[in-house]
């Protein structure tokens, strides 16, 4: 029989739910190294990152049947992952877990994540198969194993250090710095379901370019404190992490994070700011505020953007002194070409548009525009 293996995406929580769910006693602690409730079990599933973690899955028809989960985090300043494996009762052995798992290691590499570890319980012998047969690295402690494997080499890898900033040390934050005296600090800020860590291939050009570049987690992204989603909450996320910085830090905001730096310009000007596919200044009203929320990826996110655009203000570009640039997506379907043409007119700035949709932050080549546009003053 062919299975059909993809990527999941935020649209595959509730597959990813029912997966889980049909799972017994044994395969749960097996999975999770302890007995795992049905309630632990949806709160895992609702905080699962698909925009910073790997996640693949094996399809028979319209059921997932296999879900390999590679939850991603820093160590020593490079992105690592650990890999949880499942397989529905009827679907073992059949070549789908060994499948998943080269599937999630292709992705790593494509993440530039330098490891892959797996913790397993001993007993787990169809896992200890698949480690042995893989060739992984493999220590023991009591009970546990752990499997190693080397993705990439830290010196293709991407390193950026990360710290807790904000009001209380509540928000996560991101920083790559020069091997020398800074030529400028530049903030970066995400949209609505994006987080810090999904800038770090530009942090790390920046720092090559010579600046200390910046990128937090807003609340209730990333590993950033939860919140409730309003524009009062996200903008002070934003100013309570600036008041670190000096005064002349420059700013680039993508989409949602397009509109909160634009109001912040509002307030403070800057050197220079670049918007990645912005919420235009006329915030969008009635249709087009539903296609706009529309085209995002996930409940989670639309929700976080329709709390904070439902009663937003419009910019007043008027007030706004700071040199903008704009970047867009020609395949963008949240914020289209004709708006991205109007916000690039009534700022009379410099507009560049990228072969790509609207997720500009991984985006290839997003960062020469970026700092372009940061030279742009």
């Amino acid at each position: 029989m062919e299975y059909q293996f993809a990527s999941l995406m935020p649209e595959d929580e509730p597959a990813v739910t029912l997966h889980l769910l049909s799972l017994d006693e044994e395969d749960r602690a097996l999975r999770f190294g302890s007995c795992t409730s049905d309630l632990t079990l949806l709160d895992y599933v609702h905080n699962l990152n698909f925009n910073r973690d790997v996640a693949e899955g094996a399809w028979d028809g319209g059921r997932l049947v296999g879900f390999a989960h590679l939850a991603v985090y820093p160590e020593a300043g490079y992105p690592v992952g650990e890999l949880g494996l499942s397989i529905s009762r009827g679907y073992r052995g059949r070549g789908i877990a060994a499948r998943l798992i080269r599937h999630a290691v292709l992705r790593a590499r494509r993440f530039r994540l330098t490891t892959m570890y797996i913790h397993y319980m001993r007993r787990n012998l169809a896992m200890t198969r698949l480690v042995r047969h893989l060739g992984l690295k493999v220590a023991y402690e009591g009970d546990e194993a752990r499997a190693s494997l080397e993705v990439t080499p830290r010196e293709r890898s991407i390193h950026c250090e990360a710290h807790r900033g904000g009001h209380n040390g509540r928000l996560e934050v991101f920083k790559s710095l020069p091997p020398r005296a800074a030529r400028g600090h530049v903030l970066l800020v995400h949209g609505a379901g994006g987080d810090g860590w999904q800038w770090r291939a530009v942090l790390a050009d920046l720092a090559e370019a010579g600046y200390a570049a910046h990128a937090l987690s807003l609340s209730g992204h990333g590993c950033s404190e939860p919140a409730a989603p309003s524009f009062a909450q996200l903008s002070d996320d934003v100013d309570s992490v600036l008041a670190d910085l000096p005064d002349d830090t420059c700013l680039v905001g993508h989409s949602l994070g397009g509109y909160l730096v634009q109001r912040t310009l509002e307030a403070s000007p800057r050197p220079a700011a670049v918007l990645l596919a912005p919420v235009p200044p006329d915030v969008p009203r009635d249709q087009e505020l539903a296609s706009l929320l529309a085209g995002l990826s996930g409940k989670r996110t639309r929700a976080v953007a329709a709390s904070v655009l439902d009663d937003a203000e419009s910019i007043r570009v008027e007030q706004i002194s700071t040199p903008v640039t704009l970047i867009s997506g020609e395949r963008d379907r949240v914020m289209p070409v004709p708006w991205m043409r109007a916000t690039a007119e009534r700022y009379d700035a410099p507009w560049t548009r990228l072969q790509a949709g609207h997720n500009l932050p991984v985006a290839p080549g997003v960062s020469e525009p970026i700092l372009s546009g940061l030279r742009y003053s």
